[in-house]
């Protein structure tokens, strides 16, 4: 069997000093200690190996289905992508916290990602100004409260609310994460991203509201993407796209909008020749 790198026998177990392990799982090799949060590349090579599927599936699974979870969420969700982690790698390893908390972490990361890069492009598509001039601090203020209003930010004509969910700013972004190049989920898993998903799509429209709001005054102003803080916010605009696609069902807008999103996603990659069945 394997505990970490090693492959051993009954009595290299107890050498080792691991023999209260159960004999089918494997153990994680820690080989570099040091203070701060752990890293995949702390361990042996199995236990990286096995860490990076897992990690893979829980990022593509959060995104697509749970972006903003909540504890049961997230637990579902660790535990699905570390049985499928055993699956693909045909290594059981045995679960600690600290695996967990690698694994769990990439739901800050995808928020603290989204956040990073939409903020100028929200700053610059929008209009807002950096200035110390009141008229300009009015200006942003105003700003920020009409494109609040109503969601008005997700359209592409605000003024008379047409072309929901057609802004440019939502495409462009969504390119920018799930589409930039032949590793990203968009691609690499469209079972999961074609057409695009209601959840990733809702936690878009969150996240732009999280960066109009630091606006809100006026002046710009940091403020933190979590799901503390912006959950509800986020379940809001799920169930605003759920009863959009139940009231125009018939039609099949939605379906069509998210359909055509995935589709653009791939156009932006014109030298991956992607085949699906």
């Amino acid at each position: 069997m394997y505990v970490g790198h090693w492959s051993v026998g009954p009595k290299r177990q107890h050498e080792i000093g691991v023999e209260d392990v159960d004999p089918t799982t494997v153990k994680a090799q820690k080989l570099t200690d040091h203070e701060g949060c752990p890293h995949a590349k702390d361990y042996d090579d199995v236990t990286q190996e096995f860490m990076t599927t897992a990690i893979g599936d829980y990022h593509t699974h959060l995104c697509a289905q749970s972006p903003m979870p909540d504890h049961g969420q997230e637990t579902a969700l660790l535990a699905a992508s570390w049985m499928r982690a055993c699956q693909v790698t045909g290594v059981k390893l045995a679960q600690t916290p600290n695996l967990s908390k690698l694994i769990t972490s990439r739901g800050l990361q995808v928020c603290g990602e989204l956040k990073t890069k939409l903020c100028p492009l929200v700053e610059a598509m929008f209009g807002f100004h950096s200035s110390q001039s009141k008229s300009v601090i009015q200006k942003n203020w105003a700003l920020a409260e009409s494109l609040k209003e109503g969601t008005n930010f997700a359209f592409k004509a605000s003024k008379n609310q047409h072309g929901f969910l057609k802004v440019p700013l939502i495409q462009k972004i969504i390119n920018m994460m799930w589409f930039a190049n032949k590793h990203d989920k968009g691609v690499k898993f469209p079972e999961h991203f074609k057409p695009f998903p209601y959840p990733a799509l809702a936690l878009i429209l969150t996240a732009i509201e999280c960066c109009i709001d630091e606006w809100a005054t006026g002046q710009w102003g940091d403020i933190s993407f979590t799901t503390q803080e912006y959950h509800s916010v986020f379940e809001s605009y799920l169930k605003c796209l759920q009863d959009f696609n139940d009231a125009t069902k018939e039609v099949g807008i939605l379906p069509a909008i998210c359909s055509k999103i995935y589709a653009i996603g791939q156009c932006v990659l014109p030298y991956i020749k992607v085949h699906h069945n």
